[in-house]
């Protein structure tokens, strides 16, 4: 016994001494006295534990010592450590810090840069950046539907498979490092491999000279990961000590609205003052995820819970009217409105430009146009008078009043009185408080101006690019050339000047860019209405006779260009047109059917070949199919393939090159499968998009389809395939609604259980009370009273709880293609 004792160091407590002594023997030998190694080290399940345990090492201290050359070495032993490549794992870190202290090179020192979260205890901060960390994986998630990051496809589980790895791991590492999250960017860094391939030595200096620059920022940030960690893991249901997932693992899987709504809950009622600014920025974050993911009563239960700290935030209020506004429900957003006045809050220029855009979607453009026109009798303008005004002094006066005695566009929109330009009595009330605010008169004897310093008196509303590219885009939409090209001449001559007058006291400034972008996108519009604008660009038709109109007689030539590279397609020098221009031409020959022209145009100018100018060329297609029902050579333009596989083919050559169909373009394709009654086309694009594109068949474009007219088992066969086989996928209620609003005769609803009982278990998302009361009714009128008692079971305890109903579909059953 006593030689097990001396040779390998068990005491009576039975604690293993060994590692410590051969530490303790290799900095005798390096003359690394000076620190005093604990009693006894046991191991830690948290990584960052065993380097917070010598966070009183001499090394930590040196300012600037901490560079991305010693903190990659530190993440390469902590992975080791963690994958038990490196069983003692207190002295090898120990000699980590030995050796970067005796290296007596400290980087570059830069002045500390103060930051929000510096205010905050360590608990807090965790709880701060934890809350962050869901936020962001919310944020890469969206981006990962919306086909931002490209990569696998297919497979089931774990962040890896969810796109292109390494442009998902960037996207989070460059949130975390932009958003002052030091313990969640180490935490990041270490899950994942830290090599050359993914972060440069450069990006770790930034990260270390950035939050890693003292020896109290050092230990504040490791801490603040050790927290993280800790918050990640047993969130996640791992067991301590066991590492059963990785940490981005754990974030990706988990319930990340809930989680983060849950921990601000507990960041709030923390001891020590968190500052309103902070609980307000993390809520409003939390607001945008939930919209983002279509859970809009997830936002107004957080705008509810903390009504305190937003309530005085107009993008909080915004946000909650956005949906509302893009659906049109003109009465919820008079109601938001209503509470933003109650509460002295004043809409902005997002709220309005929010409002008019649902106004336009909706086909209510001339209510978008009043709504504008009204703000035009009290927006501020500069006049300045020599006897008078000094300098940049502002007089706030109507604008009709500058404006030419003429009659113009905007005079025109505000005088006009018919059904059309009717919008809401409230707008017109808001807007006529809120002029009496700060609109002046023009006589010099009662004039006074606004001092610069006083912020009680609201900002008028000024309106910015975006408005009128808004307006200007559904006019161009609606064909009103009259109104499109008079309001661009108006821009021109007014708006340049009041945003650079505006510019001081508002924030906002002229921007050069953006106006040339909108008149690019004023030339695209016109240039689709007035073939002779076309002309002018050369883009006019081609007149060469004898050749086909017909586009099966071009297969080759299609295929052909699709396969070419732009860089080898032959191309003479001339002067390009604006590809905006380019494309717009385009869509007026496809509308046309002119495949002649549009092939043509491609030859002449192949450095202008986008995704657009191909959607164009499907949208050619599908016009001469459907003028074209009778024609045999439509549908079966090859020997080998139908128009169908014709297409998907064409998709195919162009995603070598880069070009992926978009949802517009598949959602081209499906319509006109419908509108020909071809149902079988339907799933075998599904089937294409789900197994050879990167693009998603999505809720948004499930829901476009299912207003088509084709038999209702498909529609169902068809949402189930598309849920499964999209994981991203976020229904709604809405779409819920759609799909039971469809059943009309005894088998369809039969087959709703499955539906329902799938939104409910996968996605948590429940029938609305009304579309039971309406499936209940319509089985008593088919004479199916045990099915109707099924549906009024089912509303008091929920789908999920009650078998399914005899006569229903019970195995969830592919699209058969």
């Amino acid at each position: 016994m006593r030689l097990l004792v001396l040779r390998f160091g068990i005491t009576a407590h039975g604690i293993l001494r060994a590692p410590a002594i051969a530490a303790q023997a290799r900095l005798d030998r390096l003359g690394q006295r000076a620190y005093t190694l604990p009693p006894a080290i046991q191991s830690k399940p948290n990584p960052w534990s065993h380097v917070l345990v010598h966070s009183s090492h001499k090394a930590l201290d040196t300012p600037g010592a901490l560079t991305g050359f010693w903190l990659i070495r530190l993440l390469h032993r902590l992975q080791k450590i963690h994958r038990g490549q490196i069983a003692d794992a207190w002295s090898n870190i120990l000699l980590w810090l030995t050796h970067m202290s005796s290296s007596n090179n400290p980087g570059p020192t830069s002045p500390q840069s103060s930051h929000y979260m510096d205010s905050l205890s360590i608990e807090q901060r965790a709880n701060a950046e934890f809350i962050l960390a869901h936020i962001y994986v919310l944020k890469v998630k969206r981006e990962v539907a919306r086909g931002r990051h490209m990569g696998a496809r297919g497979k089931e589980v774990g962040w890896k498979n969810a796109g292109d790895v390494r442009s998902t791991q960037v996207a989070l590492i460059s949130k975390a490092f932009n958003h002052a999250c030091p313990g969640l960017l180490l935490n990041l860094l270490l899950d994942w491999n830290t090599g050359a391939a993914l972060v440069s030595p450069q990006f770790l200096d930034n990260i270390c000279a950035k939050y890693l620059t003292d020896a109290a920022r050092i230990r504040g940030s490791l801490e603040v990961g050790r927290r993280i960690y800790d918050l990640v893991i047993s969130d996640a249901g791992a067991n301590r000590g066991v590492r059963t997932t990785g940490f981005v693992d754990a974030l990706w899987t988990a319930n990340n609205l809930k989680v983060a709504g849950r921990t601000l809950a507990r960041l709030r009622l923390l001891e020590g003052s968190v500052e309103d600014s902070i609980i307000s920025s993390l809520a409003i974050q939390l607001m945008q995820c939930a919209c983002k993911v279509s859970h809009i009563n997830v936002a107004s239960q957080i705008f509810d819970q903390y009504k305190p700290w937003l309530r005085k935030s107009p993008a909080a209020y915004n946000m909650l009217l956005h949906y509302r506004a893009l659906a049109y429900d003109i009465f919820e957003v008079v109601a938001i409105l209503k509470t933003m006045r109650a509460n002295d809050v004043y809409p902005d220029a997002v709220t309005w430009t929010t409002i008019m855009s649902g106004m336009c979607l909706n086909g209510r453009i001339e209510q978008a146009m009043k709504l504008f026109a009204l703000h035009l009798d009290f927006l501020p303008l500069q006049r300045k008078r020599e006897d008078e005004l000094e300098g940049d002094d502002m007089l706030y006066a109507p604008i009709s009043c500058l404006m030419p005695v003429v009659p113009n566009l905007w005079q025109e929109w505000y005088a006009n009185t018919s059904a059309g330009f009717t919008i809401h009595p409230y707008f017109v009330a808001l807007l006529s408080g809120m002029a009496a605010h700060y609109q002046e008169p023009l006589s010099s004897s009662r004039r006074s101006r606004r001092p610069a310093t006083d912020k009680s008196i609201p900002v008028p509303w000024l309106p910015t690019l975006a408005t009128h590219k808004v307006l200007l885009k559904h006019l161009g939409r609606d064909h009103r050339l009259r109104e499109l090209t008079t309001y661009y001449a108006l821009l021109k001559r007014y708006w340049p000047h009041q945003y650079s007058q505006w510019s001081e006291s508002s924030g906002c400034t002229g921007d050069g860019d953006g106006l040339r972008g909108i008149e690019r996108m004023v030339r695209g519009y016109v240039s689709q209405t007035v073939p002779e604008l076309r002309n002018i660009y050369g883009l006019g038709p081609d007149d060469m006779v004898g050749s086909s109109l017909f586009y099966y007689d071009y297969c080759g030539k299609i295929l052909h260009l699709s396969s070419t590279p732009n860089s080898n397609l032959d191309s003479e020098t001339r002067r390009k047109p604006d590809r905006l221009v380019f494309n717009k031409s385009l869509a007026a020959y496809a509308l046309d059917g002119d495949i002649r022209t549009i092939l043509g145009l491609m030859e002449k100018h192949p450095e202008l070949h986008d995704v657009a100018t191909w959607t164009e060329l499907v949208r050619c297609v599908l016009t001469q199919i459907q003028d074209s029902p009778g024609d045999p050579h439509m549908l079966q333009p090859l020997a080998s393939a139908d128009w169908l596989a014709f297409l998907l083919d064409l998709e195919q050559r162009l995603s070598l090159r880069g070009i992926q169909f978009t949802q517009v373009t598949f959602g081209q394709i499906i319509q006109s499968a419908a509108q020909r009654s071809e149902f079988t086309a339907i799933p075998r694009v599904v089937e294409h998009m789900s197994q050879k594109s990167t693009v998603w068949f999505n809720v948004d474009m499930l829901r476009m389809v299912l207003g088509l007219k084709f038999p209702f088992h498909l529609k169902c066969e068809l949402v189930k395939s598309t849920l499964t086989r999209n994981k991203y996928a976020k229904p709604d209620d809405k779409l819920l609604t759609l799909v039971a609003r469809m059943a009309q005769r005894k088998e369809d609803v039969g087959r709703l259980p499955e539906i329902v009982y799938l939104f409910e278990q996968r996605y948590g998302v429940e029938m609305k009370a009304a579309d039971y009361d309406y499936l209940a009714s319509l089985c008593m009128r088919l004479g199916e009273a045990d099915m109707s008692k099924y549906w009024v079971e089912a509303r008091l305890s929920g789908a999920r709880q009650l078998p399914m109903p005899a006569g229903s579909s019970t195995t969830t059953t592919a699209v058969v293609v």
